[in-house]
């Protein structure tokens, strides 16, 4: 999420202060009341790509399937049912005739078509049309050689087939993201580029309020298809809010979700009443220091793989109470294709010492960490800033915030080091090691501008495979070559948790996604 990158650092907001009571909640049935530090990137589901962005599209927007509630089993959602081809190229979706957009307008085949066509457009600029060019006739339609792309077809309003250029066994997964989100294609155009500020989806919600940088609030749409969902009036999350006051507010019962700051975390563990309250889940993501490798002295193999040896993954780890495993690769524990035998590099200062001096890194190197200004964030930097040191690295952070961020690594020869996270956006290798590492990625998602021609062909073999067993197989090499070539500095793979108010009920925490809060209650007592 997807993906949705830095999910878990994201959920680990909080403050310091400790109290033994949470107070009882204000006068507000029906309305779940949030808060977070940075602005939400935007609501446009073919633009966003991150947690935040996501948090909010999956709630107004509503795509072919979904995941199920906790897990990753793909559900209908606008569609009732679908079928796939043998070869994996023809695929057949029936949509329900029920669904409405917010303005009460019917949901169509022909609005998940615009709205994958729109991904596919060069002018929008989005990072989901590597999913949707394998569909036949996108490579014409990108190029403006045509004015629809073939390969979806319509055959009537509540058909919808896609047909592609090469076999492909996920597509029916990455129809799952926000990217393929139904569009109503008027309303897209009557607001133009300021489309993300006026949003008409066919989700569990709507857009009532959105004031940049301080409260973004979602209503019940009436025209969901589902009549008893979402069981919220409202959502409402104030915007702009440092992470002390947001856990001031929520031990003033003023927030009815929250993270736990690892200062507080153990505290809370210790708290029978307050650990009941908390919910905890593995997510498939990693976290990580990426390095450019388009960037001197990053381009030399040498540097990355002592950047890998100077950095103490287990003091972070012990930094988050524990919330997070040490990566040895890219991959994390439960997702498919996992390779445990990967041993990564432990931590070595010596080993990095000697390393850097093979490589005569001058005593005047001192290079920039780019992260998220955030409190968890900058600890975690400092800790790295402390390792470097030992090594004879002067390293600098720089705190940013989140959507700036975002747009500084796509751009070439920027950033040579920044703190990222990266969260699965559907269960497979493929949207890891394609999306991360592979050359067709640059500018959008592989933020190291890495490149090795053998793992492109690896990723390129792997891709149309159906076979389980071959696929993974090739995703193993694929995923050594990359671990031997360190791009990235492998720091951890998360366990998030949060906690919830005693009378918010009904949260459901997802491995991929964040959650779509349609089965929440708040029953204020």
């Amino acid at each position: 999420m997807p993906s949705l990158l830095f999910a878990f650092l994201l959920l680990l907001s909080g403050g310091c202060r400790r109290t033994g009571a949470v107070a009882g909640p204000a006068n507000r049935a029906g309305v779940l009341h949030l808060a977070a530090a940075d602005d939400i990137p935007t609501l446009d589901p073919a633009l966003g790509y991150d947690t935040a962005s996501w948090a909010f599209e999956q709630m107004i927007f509503d795509t072919l399937v979904r995941y199920s509630a906790g897990g990753v089993e793909l559900r209908p959602d606008l569609a009732t049912a679908w079928e796939a081809s043998s070869d994996s190229r023809r695929f057949s979706f029936h949509l329900r005739r029920d669904a409405r957009f917010s303005t009460g307008r019917p949901v169509t085949a022909g609005d998940v078509k615009y709205a994958v066509q729109r991904v596919l457009d060069p002018k929008t600029r989005s990072q989901g049309m590597a999913y949707f060019r394998n569909i036949e006739g996108a490579r014409a339609f990108t190029r403006g050689r045509a004015a629809d792309v073939r390969g979806i077809e319509t055959p009537d309003p509540w058909t919808l087939v896609f047909r592609l250029r090469a076999p492909d066994p996920l597509f029916v997964e990455k129809l799952a993201m926000p990217f393929a989100a139904a569009l109503a294609r008027q309303e897209v155009e009557r607001w133009g580029e300021d489309f993300a500020r006026h949003v008409v989806g066919s989700g569990p919600f709507m857009l009532q309020e959105w004031t940049g940088g301080q409260r973004i609030v979602l209503k019940r749409n009436p025209y969901y298809f589902a009549p008893s969902r979402p069981r919220l009036q409202a959502v409402a999350e104030s915007l702009g809010v440092s992470e002390e006051l947001q856990w001031l507010r929520f031990e003033a019962g003023e927030l009815d979700l929250g993270a736990i700051a690892p200062a507080e975390f153990p505290y809370v563990m210790k708290t029978p009443r307050l650990k009941a309250l908390t919910k905890k889940i593995v997510t498939l993501s990693v976290n990580y220091l990426g390095m450019n490798c388009q960037m001197a002295p990053f381009d030399d193999r040498k540097v990355r793989r002592a950047f890998n040896y100077a950095i103490n993954k287990q003091k972070l780890v012990a930094l988050l109470n524990g919330r997070a495993m040490p990566a040895r690769g890219v991959l994390p524990p439960g997702l498919p294709g996992y390779d445990p035998t990967i041993r990564g590099y432990p931590y070595d200062p010596a080993k990095a010492r000697q390393l850097l001096a093979e490589a005569r890194v001058p005593q005047s190197f001192r290079p920039v960490l780019w992260l998220r200004a955030d409190p968890t964030t900058l600890m975690l930097g400092q800790s790295v800033q402390q390792d470097l040191a030992l090594v004879g690295i002067a390293l600098d952070l720089k705190p940013v915030a989140w959507g700036p961020l975002l747009e500084a690594v796509r751009q070439p020869r920027t950033v040579e080091l920044f703190l990222f996270g990266w969260e699965a956006d559907f269960p497979d290798p493929e949207n890891f090691l394609a999306v991360l590492f592979s050359k067709k990625q640059w500018g959008a998602n592989n933020d190291t501008f890495y490149f090795n021609p053998q793992v492109e062909a690896l990723l390129a073999e792997a891709a149309p495979i159906a076979d389980r067993e071959e696929r993974y197989r090739l995703y193993r090499q694929a995923q050594r070559i990359i671990v031997s070539d360190a791009p990235w500095v492998f720091l951890f793979h998360p366990v998030t948790y949060v906690i919830r108010q005693p009378w918010v009920h009904g949260l459901v925490l997802n491995p991929m996604r964040p959650a779509r809060l349609d089965t929440v209650v708040v029953a204020p007592h």
